[in-house]
């Protein structure tokens, strides 16, 4: 991509974001939402009382504690070395599972399983058991089932991970930011390139099927020349996945990032620089670029699903199933059920007593109405397959929805003919920017 497309494509985001408000820190209901812990009890209750059982659900389970604070986290985490407390949370998280399965039962299928954090493997052996075996009391995984796990490779031991895949996980995503030693030091993380290319070949060797990692740019000391080099190191290493994301500092929101020094951040242009170059790299190495965001190797069953119009995403990511049920546990967690959408609590004292009390600790929601599903739908199928046939669902925009269809044709992101309308090459780049401004109420689980 030429340089004057990337000033172009920086344009067209600061003109955008200039007419319309800034996007709210959280979730379109917080602090004010009618929805709560009784509106999804009884979505359980009459889940449960279904006649015909329903399709296979997906999981997600929030640990999320960590050794030590990453300058530039932005992820619910609470850090604690006292052991006491992290089995007090897997007490309560065995509390939750029962709440939820005493309305649902426990031969619920699942298809799509996830352990995200905070640092899920900062779990002691004998703890990672007594959470599989959870899971597995309270659930029923398909055989073909995407289990997945987030990991800190600093704390992934070769018998640590056999254990893992012993319990039944089969995909690992490494969190890793960034290669480059001089911002690894500028966001307090601290991994060397032998470390990692240690731990992803003990990955392999302990029977991962798949073993991925992340990309943020946008870090401070970030540069063309650095990701680069980067990328470089990383196509050494080899990894299945790479997630790709922006990253932007939101002090308000987690005030540990002020320590970051701002003028060392790229500015939006530069960010969009360094994604080309990661994009370019990525593709040159041969990795497929799947949906708006994530690189993956030609024999990836995201890539065959993205050329088949059939990729799908929820809260945990790319998938190639379609689970219309998400039930997810632990603070900060999403759960939805027939378009009733809700979040747990974020901090664990009220998400504990909550639960504590018999109650599901629900900190609000939102009720989607078939029309916002129909378009939310539609947006989804744009971000993971690049076009969509019926679009009648995105021309019908409520007056919350700063964008329309055609103020994406008008500015090239997309093309609209009788065939439908399919994502353009600057909307691919663009896109992923734009639709993290999206009307809260379709940013409600993370998609965007």
């Amino acid at each position: 991509m030429k340089n004057s497309f990337v000033g172009a494509a920086a344009q067209l985001i600061t003109t955008s974001k200039s007419r319309r408000a800034a996007p709210a820190a959280e979730p379109y209901f917080a602090g004010q939402s009618s929805v709560g812990h009784s509106d999804y009890a009884s979505a359980l209750s009459r889940h449960g009382q279904q006649a015909q059982p329903a399709a296979a659900a997906a999981v997600y389970m929030h640990i999320p504690f960590c050794s030590s604070r990453c300058l530039s986290c932005d992820h619910n985490a609470t850090v604690t070395h006292d052991v006491a407390a992290i089995d007090g949370y897997i007490d309560t998280l065995e509390q939750e599972l029962r709440l939820v399965t005493d309305r649902i039962g426990t031969t619920r299928t699942v298809r799509q399983l996830h352990v995200g954090g905070g640092s899920p493997n900062y779990l002691a052996d004998r703890q990672l058991v007594r959470l599989a075996g959870l899971i597995e009391t309270h659930f029923s995984a398909v055989a073909d089932a995407e289990i997945s796990i987030e990991a800190n490779p600093s704390r992934a031991t070769p018998s640590q991970l056999e254990l893992l895949t012993g319990l039944g996980f089969r995909n690992i995503q490494f969190e890793v930011r960034d290669l480059d030693q001089n911002v690894q030091r500028a966001i307090g993380r601290s991994h060397s390139l032998a470390l990692l290319k240690d731990v992803f070949g003990n990955a392999r060797e302990a029977g991962f099927r798949t073993v991925g990692m992340d990309l943020l740019y946008g870090l401070p000391g970030q540069t063309q020349a650095s990701i680069q080099k980067t990328v470089e190191q990383l196509i050494g290493l080899a990894p299945d996945r790479v997630s790709c994301y922006s990253y932007s500092r939101r002090p308000e929101v987690f005030p540990h990032q002020r320590a970051l020094d701002p003028e060392s951040m790229p500015s939006l242009g530069d960010k969009l620089a360094l994604f080309n170059g990661i994009a370019e790299g990525l593709e040159a190495a041969g990795y497929v670029w799947v949906g708006l965001d994530c690189f993956v190797r030609g024999s990836d069953p995201l890539a065959a699903a993205q050329t088949e119009g059939r990729l799908r995403r929820n809260w945990i990511g790319y998938t190639v199933h379609e689970s219309n049920d998400f039930f997810g546990f632990g603070t900060n967690a999403i759960s939805e059920l027939d378009g009733l959408c809700v979040q747990n609590h974020l901090e664990i004292p009220q998400w504990q007593a909550a639960v504590k009390a018999g109650e599901f600790p629900v900190r609000g929601g939102v009720r989607l109405s078939e029309s916002e599903r129909a378009r939310r739908e539609a947006m989804t199928q744009l971000m993971c397959n690049m076009q969509l046939a019926d679009y009648a669902a995105l021309l019908e925009i409520d007056e919350e929805s700063p964008r329309s269809l055609a103020d994406y044709e008008r500015e090239g992101l997309v093309k609209v003919s009788p065939k439908g309308v399919s994502v353009t090459e600057q909307g691919r780049f663009v896109l992923h920017h734009l639709w993290g401004d999206v009307s809260p109420r379709h940013r409600w689980d993370g998609v965007w």
